[in-house]
């Protein structure tokens, strides 16, 4: 039965947090932080990045991105998260207006979309893998395996959350825990088994010749995928008591703990190539059936773990639809998030699978811009300041209702740090610009877009400012009222 309490409901519609409802220590943040970013895509990730780089230069560059794209999406979503108990759609009306942050609905959707159809896409390809080199089932059955362990997964993350968000709270931790020890397991399988000088002085697979080239397109992949979590941070981190008990786990959690976890892609896809950084085709060779059951609980731990967290903030962004909110449960709001995923790998899988560099690209394109302009907004216009009562009135004359419904400041900034990217680097086919190699493409894009938000708000958009709502000891009050209001 699903939990009704207020603090349930709020959780599931998206309402602000009060202080209270804001239950989750340091264990709890960095277990769901971890158990959404250790999962199997950081396999892919590895193995792209080898691609370009061997696995010393990798490995430094592997942490180093992913922190730098961590550190712009902890400072677009932290503060208001863990201040006024936001998840990310709410929070980006200052910058968009009213009608403007239904962008952002359609954008965490796609992106999270994406996310658990690769998740559960590598759970049933490795699963029939393991199922087909035991010789439990035949290779004509791997088609109908993956499929069916892929279903089968989307299923379990239903019925997972069927009592609500605060399934997250207990089941993150363990999951992610079982996860890092499984990955530990599984490193000191590679390096025992291949040892550290075949790991290490294994070439990059497919550089391009160009030392700086290389290194540059190793570090935006990674600092594309720290930007990827744009959509995950505001639905864990504003179930905090603070913003001191929630940095650190996000920062571990999300940046650290996925770090690692790549480094299993990076070293099992330079040692072994054909692997492509998928480390479960190495553990049955040289371990047989045990290791190959090993790696599938490592699968399934991970992936359904992160598909949990995935679903979670996709259903807190379709209730952002007013209409939606009201009449559709939660948990057939969960279903509808799962439907496509379902979808795409039934119909899809293949060519989605396969260009999964792309779609990481793309993270890079428009939540750096969009962090970017989220921060400059947060700090240096607002002062710290939300006006909560407007962030949940969807009303003409609201203080966030700006033009029509929408931040036009907000908007062109956004859209001139995509056109910053472009001109950089094609997302497609990873052609360059000259000045890409020394400066990357997403960091530009997201200093673009806050320089022109910047100016625009200052002096071309400029409008009467929010009164600020008070010190953050009166928020608890503020946020009653709204929730009693809405």
């Amino acid at each position: 039965m699903t939990d009704t309490s207020p603090g349930t409901a709020a959780a599931e519609s998206g309402l602000p947090l009060l202080p209270a409802e804001r239950k989750w220590g340091s264990l709890a943040l960095f277990g769901n932080a971890a158990s959404a970013a250790v999962a199997t895509w950081c396999f892919i990730i590895g193995g792209l990045v080898s691609n370009y780089l061997p696995a010393g230069i990798g490995t430094l560059v592997m942490i180093a991105g992913m922190l730098i794209g961590m550190f712009f999406v902890i400072m677009a979503c932290l503060p208001s998260a863990t201040r006024y108990g936001l998840e990310a759609i709410r929070s980006t009306r200052p910058i968009l207006g009213v009608r403007g942050s239904l962008f952002t609905v359609a954008l965490l959707i796609t992106f999270t979309l994406g996310w658990n159809a690769i998740l559960v896409i590598f759970l049933g390809r490795a699963g029939a893998q393991i199922f087909v080199n035991s010789g439990l089932a035949g290779e004509s059955t791997r088609g109908f395996l993956e499929v069916a362990l892929a279903v089968g997964g989307l299923f379990i993350v239903w019925l997972t959350l069927l009592k609500g968000p605060e399934t997250l709270r207990n089941v993150g931790p363990i999951i992610a825990g079982s996860v890092i020890v499984l990955s530990v397991v599984v490193m000191v399988l590679l390096f025992t088994k291949l040892g550290a000088d075949a790991i290490f002085t294994a070439p990059a697979l497919a550089p391009s010749g160009d030392n700086l080239l290389d290194y540059m397109t190793g570090i935006e992949l990674l600092i594309s995928t720290g930007l990827s979590w744009w959509p995950y941070v505001g639905g864990v981190l504003r179930n905090s008591a603070g913003t001191h008990t929630a940095i650190w786990p996000a920062i571990s959690g999300l940046g650290v703990a996925v770090s690692a976890i790549c480094l299993i892609g990076l070293y099992s896809s330079t040692a072994i190539p054909e692997s492509k950084g998928d480390p479960t085709k190495f553990l049955m060779e040289v371990g047989g059936l045990g290791f190959g059951l090993l790696a599938l609980a490592f699968i399934v731990l991970a992936n359904i773990g992160t598909a949990m967290l995935g679903i979670y903030v996709s259903a807190l962004a379709l209730k952002q639809i007013p209409a939606f909110d009201r009449i559709v449960p939660w948990n057939v709001t969960t279903a509808s998030v799962l439907a496509p995923v379902g979808v795409i790998v039934a119909l899809f899988a293949t060519p989605f699978y396969d260009h999964f560099g792309t779609f990481l690209s793309f993270s890079g394109v428009v939540f750096g811009p969009l962090c970017g302009v989220q921060i400059v907004d947060y700090f240096l216009i607002r002062k710290q300041q939300l006006h909560l009562r407007s962030l949940f009135t969807d009303e003409p004359g609201n203080r966030y209702w700006f033009t029509g419904g929408f931040n036009l400041s907000g908007l062109v900034s956004i859209g001139a740090g995509v056109c910053a990217y472009l001109l950089l680097l094609d997302p497609v086919t990873f052609a360059s610009a000259p000045a890409f190699k020394y400066i990357g493409a997403s960091v530009p894009a997201t200093v673009v877009a806050a320089g022109f938000y910047l100016i625009l708000r200052k002096w071309v958009f400029r409008s009467p400012e929010e009164p600020a709502t008070g010190r953050l000891a009166r928020q608890g009050k503020s946020a009653r009222s709204v929730r009693t209001a809405v």
